[in-house]
């Protein structure tokens, strides 16, 4: 479902290989797109990739025609044997060389630029849909990244052929150099909360996300896997009032407010902090509000003071965004910074 991006002239990457295993993360990128005057770096891509092997990581890797040369292999085949699972084929590569290379790999072809004559080409010369996959580019540099439209038409090809599709987000923190702007493949998620992206990117029905920064983020991975299996959100808080738990959620929608269930009492509270609530504002109904006292809500407008709700609260800012899921979600995991 998820997966890691490690990099040749990352000096972690071996780190970030068995720290992602180790935590179930089983799929990573990788580019063996290796400059000539690089050529030590290919010492380093093998034993990277034999890393991934014993760690039972399935490796897609990008390549190009030259990479057999970068990497002193005979063949593109021969990365079979360096524990390559699937490779993304850069530009250059006929229908013939696809067809050939099915033999050996799950390909990837590029999702961000494949034509649809293209695409039907392949698929009329008998390469079976569940050998490919159409794999989008990321975008280092900012403002180049897809446009929503155009990235739901370029998946529509591949889904018409029942073809699954990839995508990229960008790291929550760590940012691949040299530019340092995120690595999405959508414009829109380039500062996006990667998990809000990631969820976005489901929804859309991509079938793998990638990171496409070198990080990885442990929070991220459980949250999406919390979010896939159960529909719990996971979120920050700030309070010393509400206790860090797993809270079931109304399944009745409030526009202004998520509303946690069971956590009304009729232990008396006072009124306090009855001042305004912007948005993310952990609140709690005070005994002004009757049989409602007690009730725990997060607001998702700004709201005004009410004399008869207690701020308690807020969400951790970096998480506010989150916010927009709430309303799919069925319980909320409130954790304190």
């Amino acid at each position: 479902m998820i997966g890691i991006s490690f990099y040749l002239n990352d000096q972690f990457a071996e780190q970030r290989i068995m720290e992602a295993s180790k935590k179930g993360v089983k799929r990573a990128f990788t580019s063996l797109h290796i400059p000539e005057e690089t050529g030590h770096l290919a010492q380093k891509a093998k034993h990277l990739l034999q890393v991934a092997k014993q760690h039972e990581m399935e490796v897609y890797a990008d390549v190009s025609k030259h990479t057999p040369i970068h990497l002193q292999i005979p063949q593109l085949e021969d990365l079979v044997t360096l524990g390559v699972t699937g490779i993304r084929l850069d530009d250059g590569f006929e229908v013939e060389d696809i067809i050939y290379l099915s033999q050996f790999f799950k390909l990837a072809v590029n999702a961000s630029t494949v034509s649809e004559s293209f695409l039907t080409a392949l698929v009329t010369a008998g390469i079976e849909a569940n050998q490919l996959i159409g794999w989008h580019n990321f975008y280092p540099r900012r403002e180049t990244g897809l446009d929503e439209v155009f990235f739901r038409q370029q998946n529509h090809m591949f889904f018409q052929q029942q073809i699954p599709v990839i995508a990229f987000v960008a790291g929550q923190k760590e940012k691949r150099g040299p530019l340092f702007e995120g690595l999405p493949t959508l414009e829109q998620h380039r500062t996006t909360n990667t998990l809000l992206a990631a969820v976005c990117l489901v929804e859309e029905g991509i079938s793998s996300i990638y990171i496409g920064d070198p990080e990885f983020n442990e929070e991220i991975v459980n949250a999406l896997a919390d979010w896939n299996k159960h529909r719990i959100l996971t979120l920050r808080m700030v309070t010393e009032t509400l206790p860090a738990c797993t809270y079931q959620l109304r399944p009745d929608r409030s526009r202004d407010v998520v509303r946690l269930q069971g956590t009304r009492t009729s232990q008396s509270i006072k009124p306090s902090q009855t001042i305004r609530r912007p948005r993310g504002t952990i609140t709690m109904d005070n005994e002004r509000y009757g049989r409602y006292q007690g009730e725990v809500h997060i607001g998702l407008n700004d709201l005004p003071a009410d004399e008869r709700v207690n701020v308690i609260g807020h969400i951790h800012p970096e998480d506010i965004e989150l916010l927009e899921l709430a309303q799919q979600a069925y319980s909320l995991r409130l954790i304190r910074e």
